[in-house]
């Protein structure tokens, strides 16, 4: 009779063994869920990474272009102190917006590839006064937030 309760005892110690072994199918799933979550939450980073990419390059570029027209109207009188070239644009308005790409050739039309708008203001201050030099360049990208990059200087004037 010893026998028949060992082997009862050895084949309920056997099942608890297989219930207690492996994962099941609930614990499986719920893993499945957590690095399904871990992975959206990279996902959502990358994209974020990339989108301030963008958007800094952008800003790199309309410093660039802003620079640009700084240097371009500055060099009216660097090259001139005799004759002031400022004066004929010196109005105090803003100029006619021009669009630009990323290399600085312009176009009078906002396309995809002109999508850097640029306008600049110059200002006469006075007789023995500076003239202030604004330049805006605006740029958005596709959330569609206008973004704007300002730079003020003053020349001076040589006479």
């Amino acid at each position: 009779m010893s026998t028949p309760t060992r082997s009862i005892e050895a084949r309920s110690t056997r099942r608890r063994r297989a219930d207690e072994s492996g994962f099941t199918l609930v614990e499986v799933l719920i893993a499945i869920v957590i690095a399904m979550i871990g992975l959206l939450g990279t996902v959502a980073v990358q994209s974020t990474i990339l989108s301030a990419t963008q958007n800094a390059g952008d800003a790199a570029i309309a410093g660039r272009l802003a620079s640009r027209t700084v240097e371009e109207l500055g060099a009216r009188t660097a090259f001139s102190p005799v004759q002031d070239r400022l004066a004929a644009i010196a109005n105090g308005a803003w100029s006619v917006t021009t669009f630009a790409d990323a290399n600085g050739v312009t176009s009078p039309i906002l396309t995809p590839q002109f999508r850097f708008s640029r306008q600049f203001r110059v200002t006469n201050m006075g007789n023995a006064q500076p003239y202030n030099i604004s330049v805006q360049v605006g740029y958005a990208l596709d959330s569609g937030t206008p973004k704007t990059l300002q730079i003020d200087i003053e020349r001076r004037k040589a006479w």
